[in-house]
């Protein structure tokens, strides 16, 4: 996955670009990106501060990304990626899990999850 197939998305424009059906690899490109999503302070759909309290968006737009992303969070894609890094915290805290005990989605969405760090960092490294 690379930024140009996902375009730079930000509360300006092309929120239609967001699928009504996140994949779990779209999700973790994203929640790894997610300071790219969108600047509230940049942005001039932004509601000033006191505005915000009264709207529950918390200084952002109705159409932030920033917003379809947690919303996201409680899709099916959403909570398989949850449940992965919970199981990747748990195994780096040292608790002993065995393949046996990992469901094979699970296991899928937490190699999805190492690839795209991976891609994340080595597009970081070249940026540097």
């Amino acid at each position: 996955m690379t930024e140009e197939r996902f375009g730079r998305l930000t509360a300006l424009s092309e929120v239609e670009g967001w699928p009504d059906r996140p994949s779990l690899r779209f999700l973790v490109y994203w929640a790894l990106r997610r300071e790219e999503l969108c600047d509230v302070k940049l942005c001039p759909d932004s509601p000033d501060p006191s505005t915000s309290l009264r709207t529950g968006y918390g200084g952002r737009c109705e159409k932030c990304p920033l917003n379809r992303l947690d919303a996201a969070q409680h899709s099916e894609a959403g909570q398989l990626l949850r449940r992965a890094l919970d199981l990747r915290a748990a195994i780096k805290m040292g608790i002993m899990l065995g393949l046996e005990e990992i469901a094979a989605d699970e296991f899928y969405a937490m190699l999805a999850i190492e690839e795209a760090q991976d891609q994340y960092e080595k597009e970081r490294v070249g940026k540097s």
